[in-house]
């Protein structure tokens, strides 16, 4: 089993080098090093949808590439029986908007029906925000729902798609944090939100916050989080995302 990656992922100081290389006392605590626990059996994970814009089809390929790691869908990618017994036994998609009511419109003439309304939603593992480019006021209801699913300590990861960010930017959840969005939204987001630290990157993450600036660099930032997450799952993680196109860490060209 592959070792757990450390919780921290900039570089130890000068100082922290100095006592690592001189303490006698190697205990995890004594060095401050903390690792994360082992990965979900199950997963829940909840899109959020909001206003009347059609949701980016594109958008919700990063949530799909997520729901590959299932029991159910490895299953048909003959995958090794490692990958396979690695694989996680469900992952369990809702789809969430204000009443719970009826189905959304997404890009290409599709409609997806909605599972749950904000009342009734349970508590999420994963929350994704996919964009439609609508500049709407965020709703009084779905601030407060996402205010309570992120201050949730089961919450593992919350995840912006795109322009989906317009919509995280208005609870306040990303004061003084890092964040990114589509590039030509950059200018007024920086403007309208200057307590952010918004970069001009392909994808970001502070803590559990992570942000994309297209349905294309989602991708990447879905990859990189299922690698890091599903550290105990490695073999099936490599066959869930060797099936969608992306290449190994070791094929990488650099």
């Amino acid at each position: 089993m592959p070792s757990p990656p450390r919780s921290y992922t900039h570089l130890p100081s000068q100082a922290d080098l100095f006592y690592f290389c001189t303490t006698l006392d190697t205990s995890e605590e004594d060095l401050n090093i903390r690792y994360s626990p082992p990965s979900k059996s199950s997963l829940r994970i909840g899109v959020l949808v909001l206003g009347q814009r059609p949701v980016q089809l594109l958008d919700l390929a990063a949530i799909d590439t997520i729901a590959m790691i299932s029991r159910n869908r490895m299953s048909g990618m003959n995958g090794s029986e490692d990958a396979l017994d690695e694989a996680v036994d469900e992952i369990d998609v809702r789809y969430v908007n204000e009443n719970g009511e009826g189905s959304f419109p997404v890009t290409s003439g599709a409609r997806i029906p909605v599972t749950n309304s904000f009342e009734n939603a349970p508590q999420f593992d994963v929350l994704i925000i996919p964009g439609s480019f609508a500049s709407d006021e965020l709703p009084v209801a779905a601030s407060t729902f996402l205010e309570a699913q992120t201050s949730d300590p089961e919450l593992i990861a919350v995840m912006s798609i795109a322009s989906g960010i317009l919509s995280l930017a208005q609870t306040g959840l990303l004061h003084e944090k890092r964040a990114t969005g589509p590039p030509s939204l950059l200018q007024s987001l920086r403007q309208r939100y200057p307590d952010t630290n918004w970069r001009d990157a392909r994808w970001t993450r502070n803590d559990k916050i992570w942000s994309s600036s297209s349905a294309l660099t989602a991708m990447d930032m879905v990859t990189s989080w299922m690698r890091e997450y599903f550290w105990d799952r490695s073999e099936a993680v490599e066959c869930a995302l060797g099936t969608a196109g992306v290449a190994r860490l070791d094929e990488d060209d650099y």
